[in-house]
């Protein structure tokens, strides 16, 4: 099994803690998923993917359900998990 070292929430600073805090603003929460935490290294690419996954979950005017049903649906075409 593969392992990825992490930064938990309750344990980042500085660039890493930013980027965990707009998430749980962008998702309206303080939990933080763990395919958000694999980022914690890379607190940049961390935000640009917090960034990416606000304009295509959050942005615009189709209700989340239809958005959330068509992201499970490409998921599962292209047998990814997430």
């Amino acid at each position: 099994m593969a392992f990825i070292e992490i930064v938990p929430p309750g344990r980042a600073t500085g660039a890493t803690a930013a980027a965990y805090a707009y998430m749980a603003e962008v998702g309206g929460r303080d939990l933080i998923a763990r395919i958000v935490q694999m980022f914690s290294l890379r607190p940049a690419s961390m935000r640009r993917m917090i960034r990416t996954w606000e304009l295509v979950m959050w942005a615009g005017d189709e209700p989340r359900p239809m958005r959330e049903t068509v992201a499970a649906a490409v998921s599962r075409f292209n047998d990814c998990h997430y």
